[in-house]
């Protein structure tokens, strides 16, 4: 019988931890001094979901569907809704066959890289970051390729710049490509939003430098009623990236 000890992967017991629990005792330990606390770090709503969205829960959960194996892509009606939903946002003729439903949006991320990226290869990253998303790349042995977003310009990434730093990479480490550039808009953690005209820019830049360019829009629904996120999906040489 063998008495080496199974190995555990470093990339996983690497990773940062998240910093939930300590914005967590942050709030346990305030005194009220300045007034009640408002919870600005997560998205998980405080109070419990509606009674009749639970019970059209219940109702499905109880259904024979649900008990089954379900298309791969997601139910056919639900993609079949949020292509028209997505096209009507976003002024583009968005197919179901482009649609594919996960369990959130970091299940999202996490099928995109493994999509686009693998071990020993890079992402662009905007710093700060979304934790979540760079313990993703780090789990999978991605390197994290940080762009700097300054708080002089509001947090907004500048594609000069990430070019600029594409450049220094391939010059400096040949043998790690970067497969994809990474942006968050409306940003976490940084709340801010991201220009259409940055996001068409950085799109050209995913074309330039043959790279994929990758929008995670978890807050979109937060932007003012009727503007339209950006145009990427409108350009087929964009679309395409």
């Amino acid at each position: 019988m063998s008495t080496t000890r199974p190995v555990i992967i470093s990339n996983l017991v690497d990773t940062g931890t998240p910093p939930i629990p300590e914005a967590r005792a942050w709030l346990a330990a305030y005194d009220g001094g300045h007034g009640p606390a408002i919870n600005l770090s997560q998205a998980v709503p405080g109070s419990p979901p509606p009674a009749e969205m639970l019970a059209r829960l219940g109702a499905a959960a109880g259904s024979a569907e649900a008990a089954s194996y379900g298309p791969i892509y997601g139910d056919a009606a639900l993609v079949d809704a949020y292509a028209a939903h997505a096209s009507a946002i976003y002024g583009a003729p968005i197919t179901p066959a482009e649609i594919a439903i996960t369990s959130g949006c970091n299940e999202a991320f996490f099928v995109a890289v493994l999509a686009v990226a693998k071990a020993g290869e890079a992402i662009m990253l905007p710093a700060p970051w979304y934790f979540n998303h760079e313990m993703t790349l780090r789990m999978l042995g991605i390197k994290p390729l940080l762009l700097p977003a300054h708080a002089a310009r509001g947090f907004v990434p500048n594609p000069l710049e990430a070019a600029e730093v594409l450049a220094h990479h391939r010059m400096h480490a040949p043998n790690v490509p970067v497969r994809a550039m990474l942006l968050v808009t409306p940003n976490n953690p940084t709340g801010a939003i991201y220009p259409p005209e940055t996001i068409a820019a950085f799109a050209t830049l995913a074309i330039e430098t043959d790279c994929w360019l990758m929008l995670d829009e978890t807050y979109r629904d937060f932007l003012p009623g009727g503007s339209r996120p950006h145009d990427v999906f409108n350009a087929r040489d964009t679309r395409q990236r």
